[in-house]
């Protein structure tokens, strides 16, 4: 179906144009494996019976109850709400991109509130600012593709590191002794490379990619928070606020890091967190300019 667009609000209480109501009884139906719906919904495009008796609306329950976690749903969904957003995410195509990581089928938590950047700002003692600039610089401020799977940019040279550069002569494209920019597929097509990496030898194709919005390396993945890197790109699928957590972690276990962030010695902290080449591709300047503009 095509996107999924709602003038009123649906459910229990609701607005209910019939419209809309088709709308959802069509995106429900399609989900129907992820929420729980063992019955198909009739897409009559009404509610006839009591609002909370109605199939259409349990089936509204059903999804604030699997995928948000309500534990008393109010079985409706309102335009920009919550329930809206989680069954817009459910309707993307399920990442397949990564096997056997038992990941649970829920759309992601996407996004980051004002509270998560403050409770980060205080672990870190540095400006809320300060981490909204690396956001953008690292991600421009989304820590996952259109899909539901996070960002990723998977390193060739590191899988040559870690494979004991045992590829590097029959699989040039995904194992490199040296950094290649010509390598990089850009996008979602990096899963494509991880994925093909991952037939290889799997522990060594996980720590060679960087993820979510702060685009941490796997094999940061104890320095991050986490004692294995299957744990680690688990959460990244997860929800943003992983990715701001396993960020907040990975700059405490390094002081320069820690010191450059608070002190907003941007060349620092793009020496460390970038590494050595980082005035190549000026992330200083970025990270400059970014913080400026969130303190402005």
């Amino acid at each position: 179906m095509q996107e999924l667009e709602l003038t009123a609000s649906v459910g229990n209480g609701a607005d209910n144009t019939p419209e809309d109501i088709l709308n959802i009884q069509k995106a429900l139906n399609q989900i129907a494996g992820k929420i729980g719906l063992s019955t198909p919904l009739a897409e009559d495009g009404q509610i006839i019976d009591a609002h909370d008796q109605s199939p259409t609306c349990q089936a509204i329950g059903l999804l604030q109850t699997t995928l948000l976690g309500y534990r008393h749903p109010d079985n409706r969904i309102d335009c920009g709400g919550k329930s809206e957003q989680a069954l817009k995410q459910a309707l993307l195509p399920t990442p397949a991109y990564i096997p056997d990581l038992a990941l649970p089928e829920s759309a992601p938590q996407r996004g980051l509130s004002e509270p998560d950047y403050q409770d980060a700002s205080e672990l870190l003692s540095c400006d809320v600012a300060a981490i909204k600039a690396v956001s953008d610089v690292e991600s421009s401020g989304s820590g996952f593709f259109a899909s539901g799977a996070p960002c990723l940019l998977f390193e060739a040279h590191q899988f040559s590191k870690y494979s004991d550069h045992r590829f590097d002569d029959s699989h040039p494209d995904i194992s490199s002794p040296k950094w290649n920019r010509a390598l990089y597929a850009g996008g979602e097509k990096e899963y494509e490379r991880l994925q093909q990496a991952l037939t290889l030898d799997r522990e060594a194709a996980l720590k060679s990619a960087s993820y979510g919005r702060y685009q941490i390396m796997g094999f940061n993945h104890q320095s991050a928070g986490y004692d294995d890197v299957e744990s680690f790109v688990r959460d990244m699928f997860l929800a943003e606020r992983h990715h701001l957590m396993a960020f907040v972690h990975f700059i405490q276990s390094n002081p320069k890091l820690l010191s450059a962030i608070q002190s907003l010695d941007w060349a620092t902290f793009a020496r460390y967190y970038n590494g050595p080449g980082y005035a190549e591709n000026h992330y200083d300047e970025k990270l400059q300019r970014a913080y400026e503009r969130h303190q402005g």
